[in-house]
């Protein structure tokens, strides 16, 4: 900035020849060049602004160079109905502090979301007037952005966890989380979520902060849409598309002009649980922050799909277990009414032969993983016994017949009962009696 000063021409300003500056005013200007700190001095009633090399990021392209030694009204005119009394304020020599305050700013070509902590001190010449005003200012807009999205993305993960200890139903959640999302929420002003159907299509469950007049109800891979929802369900991958309408513009009454359109997937998995779109901040750039931001909220409605659809998935098993359960219980029972004996010890023998007979039914419908036994595979299990000492003695014949669960134990106890008589009074109590199956 000492070199662009020392070649700029300042006859075409108001403050002239630097030669012939007041002493005040070349001192401000030294102390402010030699400084790291961000600085600008704002010289007389007019507010003409010079400043140094840290401030620069501050003003953006539209206001370095161009501002340099022009009044603060015209460079900062967006600002001006906040700070103007700020300055006025020092020029009446009260100094102020203000931090973390908002101050959108035009410094790339739009009204920017910006926040800077900063102080006015009156600047007093030899004779103590008020000269001008030195600002010493840090812009927090990183900090302050990223605390806004912390706290979001902690709300939204107990909100999350709220919804799964309460049962909602799918649609519930998605709405509650959506609404959470949007609600006095800059970064996003809007937000729609799509489910799959599993037949390659995704349907709009939910909106919020946007009509769903305005987005389609059904979309498909191969039919290319504004909102880029289609390449997601290709690629898989986030998708950017610029506003062909003007679109809800949430915190600010700048349309939305840009739309990110991400996955939903879980974690470490393939599988799409559904697609989210999402307005983006009409007053930022879809920067790299914005993006991980954005996709950690991804995340955490991915985590909440699929925690739902996991709680679905137990309660069937649940009520699956809780059936099988039952009907081997009464199984159970009703072998123990049958199981008729003159002493304890021969009523226990006896319940244990039948026990271990439901046992290798079980076994077989667990190897089968429940989907049923084959009859030849279930009649020799519980003959196994016998065949192992009169196997040649047994005929089994007939196509095969797939048995469900509760037939399998019903038939398994038949063969156990009708073997167990074979052996104590039939053809299995001889030495040359056959059986046979068919």
């Amino acid at each position: 900035m000492a070199a662009l000063m020392r070649d700029f021409d300042w006859s075409r300003t108001a403050l002239g020849d630097p030669a012939w500056w007041p002493d005040t005013l070349k001192a401000a200007v030294a102390t402010c060049l030699a400084s790291r700190f961000p600085m600008v001095v704002w010289w007389g009633p007019e507010l003409i602004m010079l400043y140094n090399d840290a401030w620069q990021p501050i003003l953006g392209e539209t206001k370095h160079p161009a501002g340099l030694g022009r009044p603060g009204a015209e460079s900062w005119p967006e600002t001006w109905p906040i700070v103007g009394q700020q300055f006025q304020n020092a020029l009446d020599g009260r100094g102020s502090w203000s931090e973390n305050l908002l101050l959108a700013s035009d410094r790339r070509g739009f009204l920017e979301e910006c926040y800077f902590t900063y102080s006015h001190s009156p600047l007093k010449d030899a004779s103590g007037h008020v000269v001008g005003v030195l600002t010493a200012v840090i812009e927090t807009t990183d900090s302050v952005l990223s605390d806004r999205r912390m706290r979001v993305l902690r709300d939204l993960s107990a909100a999350t966890v709220e919804a799964a200890s309460q049962a909602r139903s799918l649609t519930e959640t998605c709405e509650h989380l959506l609404g959470l999302l949007c609600s006095g929420n800059p970064d996003i002003p809007f937000a729609a979520q799509y489910i799959p159907d599993g037949s390659g299509i995704v349907s709009l469950m939910c909106t919020a902060g946007i009509e769903r007049s305005w987005l389609p109800n059904r979309v498909s891979a191969e039919k290319d849409d504004a909102w880029g929802i289609a390449k997601v369900l290709r690629d898989l991958a986030p998708v950017t598309a610029e506003a062909i309408q003007t679109l809800p513009g949430g915190a600010w009454p700048e349309p939305t002009r840009e739309i990110l359109t991400l996955p939903l997937t879980k974690k470490g998995a393939a599988d799409l649980l559904g697609v989210l779109v999402i307005g983006i901040n009409s007053r930022l750039r879809l920067d790299e922050r914005y993006r991980d931001f954005l996709k950690l909220v991804a995340s955490e409605l991915a985590g909440s799909i699929a925690a739902i659809h996991s709680i679905d998935r137990i309660n069937l098993l649940m009520r699956e277990v809780n059936h099988r359960a039952k009907n081997l219980l009464n199984l159970v029972q009703a072998i123990a009414r049958q199981t008729a004996s003159s002493t304890p010890a021969e009523f226990l023998a006896r319940f244990e032969t039948r026990l271990h007979a439901v046992a290798r039914s079980h076994d077989l419908l667990v190897l089968n993983e429940w989907r049923g036994v084959d009859l030849r595979e279930l009649a020799q299990s519980q003959l196994a016994h016998f065949f192992d000492h009169m196997g040649s003695r047994f005929e089994l014949t007939g196509p095969t017949i797939f048995l469900c669960a509760p037939t399998a134990h019903t038939l398994g106890m038949t063969f156990h009962e009708l073997a167990t008589n074979a052996g104590k009074y039939g053809a299995l109590s001889n030495g040359s009696g056959v059986v046979q199956v068919s």
